[in-house]
């Protein structure tokens, strides 16, 4: 039995992309990383600094935990926008709050690889975020403007012509040379605003899509704690829990069931299939945790 496949046309290859979905949340995406950027780098920078400069007087310790403590609440934020917007895997994880005082919350943040990896990329959503709202307007303000509204203009209101140079647009038809370059740029605007959209995926993905060691140990023997089973079952389990993503992966599951088995908590009968379970110092473990 022969399938006969037919090709896209043209006009739907170069179309198709003004009516998908993604190609406007790509576009408002772009459109909230000036604002973000802007706010985040000031309260950032403000937090820290005063924070610092009042630790002499033992007042700037409340000021830097209550900057850390907001720049993870923004972090989730960004999780949110990337995984609403732009389709980035991000792992559904429950925040512990952080426990004791002031000072043990504080070294407790500064230690953790999580908080400076948050906060580098809600710094760096300044230079992203505005550099992708910049060609985001630029494209599509272009476009439009060029490739539909200009040669109007210039026909009805002659005092909007352009100088390109020593190239004055002052006439209608030099104003319609313009046209086929506006157009052009304007079917190119969804696949610029796509592709945007996918660098800002992959970098959000690699920031803040990832688990920390201990949060997939401790999800592991969840697991576990509900009977034995095998490494099929327990990355369908690990799926379910934290979402499909890069950060679930065959290869990171084998790594922490062999350290889990090294310090005595997860036990493995390798009689073929390898099937693990939760010791009993496991348990124990898991319960304190």
């Amino acid at each position: 039995m022969n399938v006969e496949t037919r090709r896209p046309s043209f006009a739907r290859t170069v179309l198709h992309p003004f009516v998908e979905r993604r190609t406007y949340l790509a576009f408002l995406y772009s459109l909230l990383g000036l604002p973000l950027g802007i706010f985040y780098f000031t309260f950032i920078v403000t937090g820290l600094s005063l924070g610092a400069g009042l630790l002499i007087t033992l007042a700037g310790i409340p000021v830097l935990v209550l900057t850390l403590a907001c720049c993870r609440g923004l972090a989730q934020l960004e999780r949110t926008l990337a995984a609403s917007l732009i389709d980035a895997p991000m792992p559904r994880v429950d925040s512990r709050p952080d426990e004791g005082s002031l000072w043990r919350r504080l070294v407790s943040q500064i230690r953790s690889a999580d908080t400076w990896r948050e906060l580098g990329y809600l710094l760096l959503r300044f230079v992203t975020g505005t550099a992708s709202f910049s060609i985001a307007i630029t494209v599509v303000a272009g476009g439009i403007y060029y490739g539909l509204v200009y040669p109007f203009l210039v026909a009805f209101v002659p005092s909007t012509g352009t100088d390109f140079g020593s190239w004055q647009v002052n006439s209608s038809q030099r104003a319609l040379i313009l046209v086929p370059p506006g157009l052009v740029l304007l079917l190119l605007t969804p696949t610029i605003l796509n592709t945007l959209g996918r660098v800002e995926r992959a970098l959000a993905t690699a920031c803040l899509g990832r688990i920390s060691r201990a949060d997939f140990r401790h999800a592991i023997a969840r697991a576990l704690a509900r009977g034995e089973t095998d490494a099929l079952g327990l990355l369908g389990d690990l799926e379910l829990y934290f979402g499909r993503g890069p950060y679930v992966t065959p290869t990171r599951l084998e790594a922490s069931l062999l350290a889990l088995e090294d310090l005595g908590l997860v036990a493995a009968a390798r009689n073929g299939a390898a099937r693990y379970r939760l010791t009993a110092e496991g348990q124990k473990a898991l319960e304190r945790a």
